[in-house]
């Protein structure tokens, strides 16, 4: 059995990225990261195009022994970057595959998990791109990582993997290293998401793992499914952990506006603070929600559907939109009591000028 490990660690950047303005700016040749799908598909679908800024290939000295790494980054315009790891392998059976998932890097005498790793290749490029960084947010949150076994040579003819071998390939997606005790409800779950377009491939998928078995080794479009799904689920998580600051500052914020007795100290400020995060949350959460159009039900489609149940995308969605809601709920709020202070204002003006007539009358008079 032979194929490849593929690694994707996700990270946000805190910022979008202007793509084109990378590209006019920096004398360099850029490789671009999308790969067309070989199987049928309407014509509406769409990748995403982002930047492949870095590819490499490289010795890793690991807690596996000596292994060559190809190493790619792509920069997408939403603000996140993919760095893939492939790293190639030979085995009797998929068990052998299991110590993959604990891989870890061997560097400057100290031993390194593959988060570590790719975070520091993420950190040297980001400093990189701050010139053309925009929109900055204040939201950390960990990396998102996905691992997919591509198996391109097996002497196990393909439908042995979902009958002979179903256990053996839930173990193996759970890392887990008892594939005998799995239960029979677990490994049910696991093969809801499976799927076949010829007669001789594969694709099986779980919430941080996938396997691939294609002979051809034109799984390129497949991978790129996996990318997208775990970017959006990527940046739905960090728009939710930003919302939650926003959301809490923006009550904050509220009670203070309340709590100004002068008419004179209105919330001009706190409303035109509001009215720009709400639009530009919206602006991208829209620009998530459309970084590829995978619907339907052809085959990426139906893939890119069950990842998107296996995420929980969905959920997080729901998370993100109920948080707009509440910050747009706070920014009427406001807006309603800055438009009853100038109100109030303009009637007090409207009184004074009132009175100095009457005063002006009776000085006449």
């Amino acid at each position: 059995m032979k194929g490849e490990v593929v690694f994707y660690r996700l990270f946000d950047i805190g910022a979008s990225v202007d793509l084109d303005e990378i590209q006019k700016t920096i004398d360099m040749p850029f490789l671009s990261g999308r790969f067309p799908s070989e199987r049928a598909a309407p014509r509406y679908a769409r990748f995403a195009q982002p930047l492949l800024v870095f590819l490499d290939q490289r010795g890793l000295a690991t807690n596996l022994g000596p292994l060559t790494a190809s190493i790619g980054v792509k920069l997408y315009g939403v603000g996140a970057l993919a760095i893939v790891v492939r790293v190639p392998f030979e085995a009797a059976v998929l068990r052998d595959l299991r110590p993959f998932a604990s891989l870890r890097i061997l560097e400057d005498g100290r031993e390194r998990n593959l988060n570590e790793y790719c975070g520091g290749l993420a950190e040297r490029i980001i400093e990189d791109l701050v010139p053309f960084l925009h929109d900055a947010y204040d939201a950390r949150v960990e990396p998102e990582p996905y691992t997919v076994y591509c198996v391109s040579v097996t002497e196990t003819p393909v439908r042995e993997f979902s009958t002979t071998w179903r256990r053996e390939v839930t173990a193996l997606l759970a890392n887990d290293p008892r594939p005998d005790a799995i239960s029979d409800e677990e490994v049910e779950d696991t093969w809801r998401n499976w799927f076949s377009y010829y007669q001789d491939d594969l694709v099986v998928l779980e919430w941080d793992a996938a396997l691939v078995v294609e002979p051809s080794a034109a799984y390129e479009d497949t991978l790129t499914v996996f990318e997208l799904a775990n970017l959006q689920l990527l940046e739905m998580r960090t728009y939710d952990a930003y919302l939650d600051k926003v959301v809490d500052k923006a009550y904050d914020d509220l009670e203070d506006l309340f709590a100004r007795s002068s008419i004179l100290r209105s919330g001009h400020d706190t409303v035109k603070e509001l009215a720009e995060i709400r639009m530009d949350l919206a602006e991208a959460t829209f620009q998530v929600d459309n970084i590829s159009k995978l619907w339907g039900d052809w085959f990426l489609g139906k893939v890119y559907r069950a990842c998107v149940r296996k995420f929980e995308l969905e959920s997080w969605r729901k998370n993100v939109a109920d948080k707009m809601r509440d910050l747009s709920e706070i920014y009427e709020v406001a807006h309603s009591e800055l438009e009853a202070r100038r109100l109030l204002l303009v009637e007090l003006l409207v009184v004074l000028l009132f009175v100095v007539d009457v005063v002006i009358l009776a000085f006449r008079g």
